[in-house]
């Protein structure tokens, strides 16, 4: 920007940290002359504007933004960079010189302490969005209106995650979960007076445009389908409970609460429009809307249920269904937390497509798999075992941990617990 473009009693710079960082006048950008090659000096003007107004040590800068750097003079290297990062504040006509009013913001070096602020014509999203929820708060009971007003215009303001672009900043951490902790709080404020104002289809705009925030925050899909639902939206919102609810079990592994489970028995019941009973109604909503051709993956609950069924199908002919183990060991040691992860992960891809769509699978545990093979008889196991392991052994290129298939056969008497057929995988 030119310097004779600098600050006038009209110009605004606005500060974006939510989402992708930014500095702004007149809604133009001031940092898209800067390359890749600048992110150190960046991550110095993030650190100033978390910590505006703050003194902040040359080591507090050194450790927070660069630990891993081994300086034999780490304060003359801190000291080029913050030359580097007045000089682009300087070139792009925002730093504020001397004694000099002019300018939209100031660093100096007071006492051995940095000290990054800003003049008043400034602003910064983060600031602007807790003074909206601020004045909402005030105004909640005395007039709910004015409220909603200020929880939207908050809520617009969010745009991602604080400073996303660092997303594995530790430094970055406590102010990201500060402003996502009140983001959710205005967000489930917001819908909670548009709920009792009946406004549903603003609740809709306002959930799908929280799901990009988070698409896996159970409430505000609750929210999302009790709005679709009194606006006579069923069919979608079936649609986007079966989708969420998949996600949910397969993203996550999480069973669905019983909130959930609640919105689902609404949404079946409000399809029910006449006394007379529609036969092939009744078979559509049974049927998946698009059938998985893999085996079905669900939440222990349902697991159990289906468990049950097979060992009371059991009373009336010989068994054919079996349960299966599929758990992982390391000679040496316990798992790490990321390997188990990966391991578990992995396995159940596995598990889905080489067990067929009759079949079910679901997790016990974080070490444990658990499946039901069925139309089957224990000569057929061993070949079942062998393809779950060879193709975890293709697919894991671990060489220290020992995947074991076992299996149980259904019968009214099974326990938990029985003789199994086993077979083990060593993954190399």
């Amino acid at each position: 920007m030119d310097k004779d473009k600098q600050t006038n009693s009209a110009s605004i710079l606005t500060i974006h940290t939510f989402g992708s960082f930014d500095l702004r006048i007149g809604g133009e950008s001031l940092l898209t002359d800067f390359g890749k090659r600048s992110y150190k000096i960046f991550d110095l003007l993030k650190l100033f504007v978390t910590y505006k107004d703050k003194k902040v040590l040359p080591e507090t800068i050194m450790e927070k933004l660069w630990p891993e750097d081994d300086l034999l003079d780490p304060k003359n290297a801190l000291r080029t960079k913050i030359y580097r990062l007045r000089k682009m504040l300087d070139d792009i006509g925002i730093l504020a010189r001397d004694d000099s009013r002019d300018g939209f913001c100031r660093l100096d070096f007071q006492g051995g302490f940095y000290l990054f602020s800003l003049s008043e014509n400034c602003s910064i999203d983060v600031e602007e969005f807790a003074n909206y929820i601020k004045n909402g708060d005030e105004l909640i009971e005395s007039s709910p209106k004015q409220a909603i007003e200020f929880y939207q215009k908050a809520l617009e303001l969010y745009r991602g995650e604080y400073l996303a672009e660092n997303l594995y900043s530790e430094w970055v951490i406590p102010a990201r979960n500060y402003y996502h902790r009140l983001y959710f709080g205005v967000l489930y404020q917001l819908l909670g007076l548009l709920k009792e104002a009946e406004n549903y289809l603003q609740i809709i705009k306002i959930c799908e445009r929280a799901f990009q925030i988070d698409p896996y925050e159970e409430l505000i899909h609750v929210h999302y389908l009790t709005a679709l639902i009194n606006t006579g939206q069923t069919k979608l919102a079936l649609s986007h409970y079966k989708f969420i609810s998949n996600k949910l079990r397969q993203d996550l592994g999480v069973k669905l609460s019983a909130q959930m489970k609640q919105i689902y028995r609404q949404i079946k019941s409000s399809k029910v429009g006449s006394k007379n009973l529609d036969y092939w109604e009744v078979l559509r909503d049974l049927k998946e809307d698009e059938p998985e051709e893999t085996a079905f993956y669900c939440d222990i609950d349902e697991f159990k249920a289906i468990y049950n069924l097979e060992r009371r199908k059991s009373l009336r002919s010989p068994t054919s269904s079996f349960l299966g183990f599929a758990d992982f060991h390391k000679p040496e040691g316990q798992l790490e937390p990321g390997e188990l992860k990966h391991c578990i992960s992995k396995a159940k891809e596995i598990l889905l497509h080489s067990l067929r769509k009759g079949d079910v699978v679901s997790q016990w545990n974080e070490y444990t798999l658990i499946f039901i093979v069925t139309a089957t008889s224990a000569e057929n196991l061993d070949p079942i075992a062998r393809r779950i392991t060879n193709a975890y052994l293709y697919a894991t290129p671990k060489d220290d941990i020992t995947l074991d298939i076992k299996f149980e056969p259904i019968t009214e008497t099974s326990r938990s617990i029985g003789r199994f057929i086993r077979h083990e995988a060593k993954v190399r």
